[in-house]
């Protein structure tokens, strides 16, 4: 079983702890505790030079061991990538301001994980540089946390319309992925260095208004 598969790398709820037997503890706390030795390591060397044997060491199993719940060293940086991105999206979400106009919402969502993923840039260069050519089981636990924002935000809009600050005929889903896109391609070029933080904020600032042209209510 990979480590993308434990329920504790799902864009759902975690299991509660509490209703798994002893067995059942002990290897979602190995799970863990691979995770976040794997997340520790590719934040402070890079994806490229740590070794599936430093994350073992790390984790305190052997490298044996570490086979049982994971295939390749791919299969980690996706579990770091659901745990990660996902806490960093879930809490943009949370810290939406429902009164805000749909801009303002939108700015607030990307640019909160703009900064998570900016304070940590040697873990987003691995993210942005690797997964789109890990393998296609890997790609899939990955794209299911992109589904999972893109139906999040296209509630949001939802919301927008429903409140009047949104055009209610336009395609909330072909939206939500248009904006994802750009921000996507905005932070490719942000990890890269090829452009400034400030830089990437008014370029965002730039699509988001040209992306919603005509589509947001002036009342």
């Amino acid at each position: 079983m990979s480590l993308a598969d434990a329920p504790i790398l799902s864009a759902d709820a975690p299991p509660n702890i509490d209703e798994l037997g002893k067995r059942e503890r002990n290897k979602l706390d190995k799970q863990r505790r691979i995770v976040a030795a794997a997340t520790k390591l590719f934040q402070e060397k890079g994806f490229d030079d740590t070794t599936t044997a430093e994350i073992a060491s790390a984790a305190g199993i052997g490298a044996g061991t570490l086979y049982l719940y994971v295939e390749s060293k791919e299969d980690l940086l996706v579990s770091a990538f659901i745990n990660v991105a996902g806490g960093a999206w879930t809490e943009a979400f949370d810290r939406v301001d429902p009164d805000a106009d749909v801009v303002q919402q939108i700015m607030a969502l990307l640019l909160h994980v703009t900064e998570h993923h900016e304070a940590d840039r040697r873990l987003a260069r691995s993210f942005f540089k690797e997964l789109p050519f890990v393998h296609e089981t890997g790609l899939a636990d990955a794209n299911h946390l992109v589904t999972w924002f893109l139906r999040r935000l296209a509630d949001l809009l939802n919301d927008a319309s429903a409140s009047g600050k949104l055009d209610p005929d336009v395609p909330k889903g072909t939206l939500a992925l248009n904006l994802y896109a750009q921000w996507q391609l905005l932070m490719r070029r942000l990890v890269t260095g090829r452009l400034s933080y400030a830089e990437m904020v008014t370029e965002l600032d730039e699509s988001v208004q040209t992306a919603l042209w005509g589509l947001v209510s002036q009342n």
